[in-house]
């Protein structure tokens, strides 16, 4: 489509020699391997997650949202929001750093359920099920606790599974892995309050080194800018589109088997996440 291609353009993964994987991380989050040579494409349907939706009390990144997340040792939390607002709800950040602060603190296994036997006033039963609460009513916009459920985690670990999985097959179906990726290019207006380390840390992203990972911000608003301002940019784009080969990720085997691979913190292969160390073992 056109925003993949304006990322792309945008980005000159095109122009350069380096095999970039670049990501751009929303609903439908789009997938491009490749360098001047080639490029295979896919998209994987990561769900809403990441800008809010589907999440109990989720919103989208501006005042008032909690982005930034930190537990002390007697689970207690440690909360930044946009703009430095009483907190109103929980962005797609947020949400990486609570799963990814609960987990090395062990209040989550890495199955994606509470450990309710761990002693905690914030952890309680709500009318969902188990959930613990970030901010209490009284100090909230919205005069209600804020809580963040174990639904909440399911339906982060499925998105993060559906990325991760994305990622993964459109590599093995060039006959490489992450092993073979120079550079990681991060997009989408999401990946500018992206916490790389926690987005390792529940396998949203490969463990790579870190230097390898670029934030590039809204890369298709940046393509379309330098296309209006170019026409041999332009053109430029033109083959870029038919460089592209498109991988479907529901037809292909592979997917559903790494997606499943994937639905757990960080994989259930301990193997790719070696730099990841949690507070509890499975």
């Amino acid at each position: 489509g056109s925003d993949i291609v304006a990322g792309i353009v945008g980005t000159g993964v095109y122009q350069r020699e380096a095999v970039t994987l670049y990501m751009d991380i929303g609903t439908n989050g789009e997938i491009v391997a490749g360098n001047r040579d080639w490029m295979v494409t896919s998209a994987a349907s990561a769900g809403p997650t990441s800008e809010g939706g589907g999440i109990k009390h989720g919103m989208l990144a501006t005042a008032g949202a909690i982005e930034d997340f930190e537990m002390d040792a007697a689970l207690e939390p440690r909360i930044a929001t946009v703009g430095g607002k009483p907190p109103q709800g929980i962005c797609g950040s947020g949400l990486i750093n609570m799963a990814a602060a609960m987990l090395r603190a062990g209040l989550i296994s890495q199955n994606g359920k509470f450990n309710t036997d761990r002693p905690n006033a914030r952890l309680r039963q709500g009318e969902d099920g188990w959930e613990y609460v970030l901010a209490r009513g009284a100090d909230s916009q919205t005069g209600r606790d804020i809580v963040f459920t174990e639904i909440d985690l399911d339906n982060l670990i499925r998105s993060k599974a559906a990325m991760y999985a994305g990622c993964q097959t459109l590599l093995q179906s060039i006959g490489g892995g992450f092993d073979s990726v120079d550079q990681v290019v991060i997009a989408g207006t999401f990946g500018n309050r992206l916490n790389i380390e926690n987005a390792i840390t529940i396998g949203l992203l490969p463990d790579l080194p870190r230097h390898k990972f670029i934030f590039v911000g809204n890369g298709s608003l940046l393509g379309a800018r330098l296309c209006s301002f170019s026409l041999p940019l332009m053109h430029d784009a033109g083959r870029v589109a038919e460089l592209m080969t498109n991988i479907e990720l529901s037809e292909n085997p592979d997917f559903m088997e790494n997606y499943l691979a994937a639905m757990f913190l960080p994989h259930t292969n301990a193997k790719m996440f070696p730099s990841v160390k949690t507070g509890v073992s499975e």
